[in-house]
C-alpha cells in the first residue's frame, strides 16, 4: 500500500507517526508527574484533616466528634470496630472494611458512579488503634487530571497536523531538486540534447547525484558515440572489399580458365582481408565491453611471448618469398613472479598485432624486428622494434586510431591492430605509444603497472634472447 504513495507522502506519514509516538510518550510522562503532584496534594489535603482527628482522640476520645468541613467526608473507627462517625459519601460508606484492609495511606477508591482519593490514618492509644478516613468530592482532583487529559489531547491533535504539514511542505521543498532533476533527465530523453543536468551550488547529496548522473550521462554517450563510429567505420571498411569482391566474382565467366583461375585467386586474398577486419572487428568489440581482462605473471607473459614469436616465425615463413625476415625476441625479468593485470591471451594479442603491424610496414622488403619484454620497478615494458623505415607521415599522429591505414602500405589488414593494442593497454592501467624514427624504423612500446611479488622484489635478473 505504502509503495505506492510518492516519496513526499511516505516522509509525511513516517515522519507524523513518529512524531505522534513521541508526543504520546512524553504526554504520558507529563500525565503521569501531574498525577503524582494531586495525589501528593490530595494527600497532604486530607492529612491535615485527619489531624484534627487524631488531635481529639488522644486528648478525649469519649468528646462528640465534630462534623468535617464542606464537601469533606470523615469516617472514625474506635479500637473495638464501632464506627463513631461516618460522613463519607454514599457509596462508601459500606465499603469501611474494604477500605481499612487497604492499610494506611492513601488509596483511590471507585464506587458505583464515582472514584475518590482516600487517606487512611491510624491513631495509637493506649485503648488501641482508632482509624481515621478522610476523602473529598472527587470533582476537585478529577477536574484537574479531567483538565490535563483535554489539554494534552488537544495537543497531541494539533501538534499531529501541525507536523505532518510542516512535513509535507519540508520534503516537498527537500524533493524539488530531484522533481527538476526528473524533469531535465525527461527532456533530455525526449529532445535528445547534448546538456546536462543543473548541478546546484549547494554541496549536498542532491549536488552529488546530479554530478553521477551526469558522469553516467557523459558515459554513455561517449559509449553511444564510440558505437556509432565503429559501426561507420566497419560499413566504411567493409563496403570497399565487399565491392571489390562482387567486381572480381563477376569477372569469372568460365571462358578463360587461366584468367579465372587469376580473378579467383585475387578474390580469395580479398576474402581474406575481409575475414581479417571482421575479426578484428569481433576483438574490438569485446574488449571494448570488458572491464577487466584477467592477471598473469611476469614468466607466464614471457612464456606466452615466447610462444607467440614461435608461431609468427612459422606463419611468416611460409609466405616469405624472397624477402628475409629476422624476428628476434629477448626477455629481461627482475621479478617474474610480479603480476600484471593483463591476461596472457590478450598479452599474447598484443604481440602479433604490433609485430604485424612491423611486418606491414616493411612491405615487399626485407625486415628485422626485435621484440623485448623488460622490467624496472613496478612496471613491465613490451617494446617492438623494426626498420621498415618509420611511420607514413600521413598516419604519425592517428597511428592508434580505428581503421588507420598508411595510403602507401603493402599490408592487407584493416587498420584496427594499434586499436586493439592500446585498448588492451587501457584496460591494463597502460598506455602504448609509438616512437617515429624516419628513415629508420618505429618503436611500439606497450608500459603496464605491475604487483611486485615480494616488497624488494627478486634482484637476480633472468635474460633469455633468442
Amino acid at each position: 500500500m505504502l509503495s505506492r504513495l510518492s516519496v513526499r507522502a511516505r516522509i509525511t506519514i513516517g515522519s507524523t507517526v513518529v512524531a505522534v509516538l513521541l508526543l504520546i510518550a512524553a504526554s504520558i510522562a507529563v500525565y503521569a508527574q501531574i498525577t503524582v503532584i494531586v495525589e501528593a496534594r490530595e494527600k497532604a489535603v486530607l492529612h491535615g484533616i485527619t489531624e484534627v482527628y487524631r488531635g481529639v482522640i488522644r486528648e478525649d476520645p469519649q468528646e462528640h466528634f465534630e462534623k468535617p468541613g464542606i464537601k469533606q467526608h470523615v469516617a472514625v473507627i474506635d479500637p473495638s470496630g464501632t464506627t463513631r462517625m461516618n460522613t463519607l459519601p454514599k457509596g462508601l460508606q459500606d465499603s469501611l472494611d474494604e477500605i481499612l484492609v487497604k492499610g494506611p495511606g492513601l488509596h483511590k477508591v471507585s464506587s458505583t458512579k464515582e472514584t475518590y482519593y482516600v487517606y487512611v490514618d491510624p491513631v495509637e492509644t493506649a485503648d488501641g488503634t482508632w482509624y481515621v478516613i478522610a476523602t473529598r468530592d472527587t470533582d476537585i482532583g478529577e477536574d484537574v487530571l479531567g483538565g490535563v487529559e483535554k489539554l494534552l489531547l488537544t495537543i497531541l491533535a494539533v501538534g499531529a497536523v501541525v507536523f505532518a504539514l510542516g512535513s509535507w511542505f519540508v520534503s516537498g521543498a527537500a524533493l524539488r531538486p530531484v522533481e527538476q532533476l526528473r524533469r531535465s533527465a525527461a527532456t533530455l530523453a525526449v529532445q535528445r540534447r547534448d546538456e546536462l543536468l543543473p548541478v546546484g551550488e549547494s554541496k549536498d547529496e542532491l549536488g552529488a547525484l546530479a554530478q553521477t548522473l551526469n558522469d553516467l550521462l557523459e558515459r554513455m554517450r561517449s559509449a553511444s558515440e564510440r558505437e556509432r563510429q565503429m559501426v561507420s567505420d566497419a560499413s566504411h571498411e567493409l563496403r570497399n572489399p565487399l565491392a571489390v569482391l562482387h567486381s572480381q566474382l563477376a569477372l569469372v565467366d568460365g571462358r578463360d580458365a587461366e584468367a579465372d583461375a587469376a580473378v579467383l585467386d585475387d578474390a580469395r586474398g580479398t576474402l581474406a582481408r575481409l575475414v581479417r577486419v571482421a575479426d578484428s572487428l569481433l576483438q574490438l568489440s569485446r574488449i571494448e565491453a570488458a572491464d577487466a581482462g584477467g592477471t598473469a605473471t611476469v614468466d607466464e607473459l614471457a612464456t606466452e611471448l615466447t610462444e607467440r614469436i614461435d608461431s609468427i616465425r612459422l606463419r611468416v615463413a611460409e609466405d616469405v618469398g624472397e624477402r628475409e625476415i629476422d624476428i628476434d625476441f629477448r626477455i629481461e625479468p627482475t621479478d617474474p613472479a610480479a603480476e600484471v593485470r593483463i591476461a596472457a591471451s590478450d598479452f599474447g594479442r598484443v604481440i602479433d598485432n604490433l609485430v604485424d603491424n612491423a611486418l606491414g610496414a616493411a612491405g615487399d622488403d626485407d625486415a628485422h624486428v626485435l621484440v623485448s619484454l623488460s622490467q624496472t620497478g613496478d612496471r613491465v615494458a613490451l617494446t617492438v622494434e623494426d626498420d621498415a623505415g618509420g611511420l607514413d607521415p600521413a598516419i604519425a599522429d592517428r597511428a592508434f586510431e580505428r581503421f588507420v591505414r598508411g595510403p602507401s602500405s603493402s599490408y592487407s589488414g584493416g587498420g584496427l591492430g594499434l586499436a586493439i593494442v592500446a585498448r588492451l593497454a587501457t584496460l591494463a592501467g597502460g598506455s602504448a605509444s609509438l616512437d617515429d624514427r624516419p628513415g629508420i624504423g618505429a618503436v611500439a612500446s606497450v608500459v603496464l603497472p605491475s604487483t611486485p611479488s615480494t616488497p624488494s622484489g627478486d634482484e637476480s635478473a633472468n635474460t633469455h634472447h633468442r
